[in-house]
C-alpha cells in the first residue's frame, strides 16, 4: 500500500478485501481514539497469544491492523480539527468556569437585597406586629448572620474569580501578605502563571476502549 497510505486509500482496499470500510463521514476524534485503542489491545492480545508472524498469516488480525491504521492516518490528516475541537472543548470549560462565578455573584446580591431591603422592611413588621424588643433582638442575630454570610459569600467569589482568569490564561495578582515585611525596594516582574460501518463486522474489537489532554505589586 505505499510507505504513507491514505486513510481514503486504505478504506478502498480494506473494502475489496474484506468488504468493510470506516465511515469517516460519522468519526469525530474521541470515536477515534476509541475505536483505535480498542484495536490495539486486540491486536497486542494476538500478537501476544500467536507471535507475530503467525497473526499477521490471520485474516482478521490484518483486518483489524488496516482498520486501526487507517483511523490512525485519518487522525493525522485531520489535525487540524484536532486542533479545533481541543481549543472548543478548552472554551466551553473557561465558560463554564466563569459561569459558576456569576452564580456566587447572583448568591451574593441574593443576601445583600436581604439586609439592605428586606431586612428594614421586616424589621418595621416586627416592630409594629409583634414588639420592639423582639425586633431589636431579630436584628441582632439575624443582621449579623447576613453580614457573615455576605463576607464569606465575596471572598468566594473572589477566589473563584481569580481561579476562573488563571484558567482562562488571564494575567492576576495575588494580594500582598501584609504580615511578612519586605525589604525596601523588593519587586518581582509578574508571571504568567469513528465509528466504522457496519459495526457488527468489526466484534473483533471487543477489547475494553483505552483512555481517549503572579505576579507582585512593588511592596512600600
Amino acid at each position: 500500500m505505499g510507505s504513507k497510505p491514505t486513510a481514503k486509500k486504505i478504506n478502498k482496499v480494506m473494502e475489496s478485501r474484506f468488504g468493510v470500510k470506516i465511515d469517516y463521514a460519522n468519526l469525530d476524534f474521541g470515536k477515534a481514539y476509541k475505536v483505535a485503542n480498542a484495536l490495539t489491545e486486540s491486536l497486542n492480545k494476538i500478537k501476544n497469544s500467536h507471535g507475530i508472524h503467525k497473526a499477521e498469516q490471520n485474516a482478521k488480525y490484518m483486518e483489524m491492523f488496516m482498520v486501526r491504521e487507517g483511523i490512525h492516518n485519518w487522525m493525522i490528516e485531520n489535525k487540524d480539527q484536532l486542533i479545533a475541537e481541543s481549543e472548543m472543548g478548552r472554551s466551553q470549560a473557561i465558560l463554564a468556569a466563569k459561569d459558576m462565578v456569576d452564580s456566587v455573584q447572583d448568591m451574593l446580591e441574593d443576601v445583600s437585597q436581604m439586609a439592605n431591603e428586606q431586612m428594614p422592611a421586616l424589621l418595621d413588621t416586627i416592630r409594629d406586629q409583634i414588639g420592639m424588643a423582639d425586633a431589636d433582638n431579630f436584628k441582632a442575630s439575624v443582621g449579623g448572620i447576613l453580614e457573615q454570610l455576605q463576607g464569606a459569600i465575596s471572598g468566594a467569589r473572589e477566589q473563584m474569580d481569580v481561579a476562573a482568569r488563571a484558567l482562562a490564561g488571564e494575567q492576576t495578582e495575588q494580594p500582598m501578605d501584609m504580615g511578612m515585611p519586605a525589604p525596601e525596594g523588593d519587586m518581582a516582574p509578574p508571571v504568567e502563571a469513528g465509528p466504522v460501518e457496519g459495526g457488527d463486522e468489526f466484534d473483533a474489537t471487543d477489547a475494553a476502549a483505552g483512555p481517549n489532554d503572579v505576579g507582585r505589586e512593588k511592596r512600600d
